[in-house]
């Protein structure tokens, strides 16, 4: 009866360590300090260079030497997020695109620009079936390297194609 005792404390000490661990994990993720650290664990040496919140969610860009990338954190509770996903680091020179679902009915095109030189960006998304433009939109970087649009109507199928815009107006394909 003794060992089953001592066994069973041991097995509730370990649940209350993960409980109290995981509380702590999450609620760090609120500050960016905390996100830095989860984002270095996956990538040593990565920098948050910038951040854009998007209904709750937050998007971190990030440097790790010659290539950038960024994470997108899920809110969990108040005060509290989670990593929901990583955009896999590409060179600098190179614009890093990815999808933000949010619930059913709302989607998002993330587009994390590396190059400091552009300073805008038009996006088109279009239709792969019908070949229409869907959206057109024009999207400054003045605060940030991350650029958010929400995608409307969403479809199935479809490609994002981006032209970036330096401060003197030079149209670089991306």
């Amino acid at each position: 009866m003794k060992k089953l005792l001592i066994f069973v404390s041991i097995v509730v000490v370990f649940c209350l360590y993960a409980i109290i661990s995981n509380e702590m994990e999450l609620k760090a993720m609120a500050t960016m300090e905390g996100r830095q650290e989860v984002i270095a664990e996956k990538y040593e040496g990565a920098v948050i260079t910038s951040e854009k919140e998007v209904e709750g969610y937050i998007i971190s860009a990030f440097d790790v030497g010659a290539e950038h990338g960024y994470a997108v954190f899920k809110p969990v509770e108040v005060g509290k997020y989670d990593l929901q996903t990583y955009g896999s680091p590409r060179e600098k020179r190179l614009l890093i695109f990815g999808t933000l679902d949010i619930a059913e009915e709302d989607s998002y095109e993330i587009l994390v620009c590396g190059d400091e030189k552009i300073e805008a960006l038009t996006v088109t998304i279009r239709d792969l079936y019908t070949g229409e433009d869907l959206q057109k939109e024009k999207i400054s970087l003045e605060d940030s390297c991350i650029a958010v649009m929400k995608r409307d109507p969403v479809v199935w199928a479809w490609e994002t194609y981006v032209i970036g815009y330096d401060a003197e107006g030079n149209a670089y394909e991306l």
